[in-house]
């Protein structure tokens, strides 16, 4: 084999390790890559193409029983260099595979290592392209412009389409996509500090935190929508993503909490997914865009948001607005509803198990049912009682009520201004919202 037809193949059931690999290796390698999700496509590229110089593989498509790949796989002339990733790099979990595995690698993955290892059993000099690809799926799963963005015009010719700082919505890719483009460009000098990033997203996602939260969060389609008709920034979109990054990261210190948002979070597509979801991003967001609440102030909005309801149980969102109604009827005595009523309680039990416990969020949790009024639950607390964080959740709380309610965000939000305009009239709730009136004006 050549050096012009030298080409490693990857095969990994997750889409976002396979990308992570993907681009890394674009970075310095001299042959073609080839990457799939299982490993049926992996041996057509090996009958079609011959054997590759090496194979980076998940110890799934290995040690399954009906792994295709090793059911193909001539034992007694395997001689390719083979890499396996594993969430457990323990010897006696692959002692069956040796000699076959050349090395493993523990995942969540480290991009250094992962580049250093390829770079000592590649026999192709590593290049140094002036532009890295970038698929187009994960540019739109970060949605921020954290790089200048280029197309492709030629192999030596490059166009400046987004600058840094500058959102990339579904419009955005949409536009790519129909016209058949399905990658950008980032200068190669910015490829590490772009390695680094997409690393801790992944990671965060797949092994250093809670699975299923940001993927939840990343499913709210309406954010776009939401963004533009809040006439929100670049700069408060990415100052909410890394503050919802953050709590996340704080929550997945705690096994008993790690455990009880798996369970709850499970099912991105569930009224509870999308409500915690939304709220999460949303409380961020609003939070940065009114300028007086700071990273610390967001992370903690964000944590409350991603705890307050899980002592409520997922049934109960079909029907929310009447066991909201229920719960502020104080006569109302049965075992249900005084449960529900209770549901801030026992969330904020939950917060006082971590380590780095601030009683802000618990008091965010304990307050996010109280009414400016008096007449809310569990404390039934007055505006002059409610504090400036709970205050402000509460009205976003109520703004993603009123998306959720509505026939389309535009109408949702003039309608969410114009009622809120009369009904936060005193104490943080006027506050938060003039101000929030203010910078939406201009």
């Amino acid at each position: 084999m050549n050096n012009s037809s030298k080409y490693i193949l990857l095969m990994d059931p997750n889409p976002e390790i396979l990308n992570l690999q993907e681009t890394a290796l674009s970075c310095f390698y001299g042959g073609e890559i080839f990457a799939f999700e299982d490993s049926l496509r992996g041996l057509e590229i090996i009958q079609k193409r011959g054997t590759p110089e090496m194979i980076i593989m998940d110890h799934r498509n290995l040690t399954e029983e009906d792994s295709l790949f090793y059911r193909h796989l001539d034992v007694e002339k395997f001689s390719t260099p083979l890499i396996v990733c594993s969430e457990d790099s323990s010897q006696d979990k692959f002692m069956s595979f040796y000699p076959l595995v050349t090395a493993l690698i523990e995942k969540p993955m480290s991009v250094s290592s992962f580049t250093y290892l390829v770079k000592s059993i590649s026999t192709l000099q590593s290049l140094q392209p002036t532009h890295v690809p970038i698929k187009i799926p994960t540019l739109l799963r970060l949605g921020m412009g954290h790089f200048d963005l280029y197309l492709k015009l030629s192999d030596k010719n490059f166009v400046k389409i987004i600058h840094k700082g500058e959102p990339f919505f579904d419009s955005d890719a949409n536009k790519l996509l129909a016209k058949g483009i399905k990658e950008l460009f980032i200068r190669h000098e910015d490829s590490k500090e772009f390695l680094k990033f997409l690393e801790k997203e992944i990671n965060v996602e797949n092994g250093d935190t809670v699975d299923g939260i940001s993927f939840a969060i990343e499913n709210v389609e309406s954010i776009e929508q939401i963004a533009k008709a809040m006439n929100w920034s670049p700069s408060v979109l990415v100052a909410a993503q890394k503050s919802v990054s953050q709590a996340v990261k704080i929550l997945s210190k705690n096994d008993n909490i790690v455990s009880v948002l798996k369970r709850r979070l499970a099912n991105p597509t569930s009224a509870y997914s999308r409500h915690v979801g939304l709220l999460t991003y949303m409380v961020c967001a609003f939070g940065s865009s009114i300028g007086w609440i700071g990273e610390s102030g967001q992370v903690k909005l964000a944590m409350a948001a991603l705890l307050h309801d899980v002592a409520v149980d997922e049934s109960i969102y079909e029907n929310l607005r009447e066991w909201d109604r229920k719960a502020t009827n104080t006569s109302d005595k049965s075992p249900e509803t005084i449960r529900y009523r209770m549901h801030p309680f026992e969330a904020s039990k939950l917060v006082k198990t971590l380590d780095s416990f601030s009683p802000d969020v618990d008091q965010i949790i304990l307050q996010h049912h109280e009414i400016k009024d008096g007449s809310g639950f569990p404390r039934a607390m007055d505006a002059a009682r409610i504090g400036h964080l709970p205050a402000l959740f509460i009205i976003v709380e109520d703004l993603v009520d009123f998306i959720d309610d509505g026939e389309n965000i535009e109408t949702s939000i003039t309608d969410f201004i114009t009622w809120g305009r009369e009904y936060y009239d005193n104490g943080h709730f006027k506050k938060i919202f003039t101000a929030f009136e203010e910078k939406l004006k201009g």
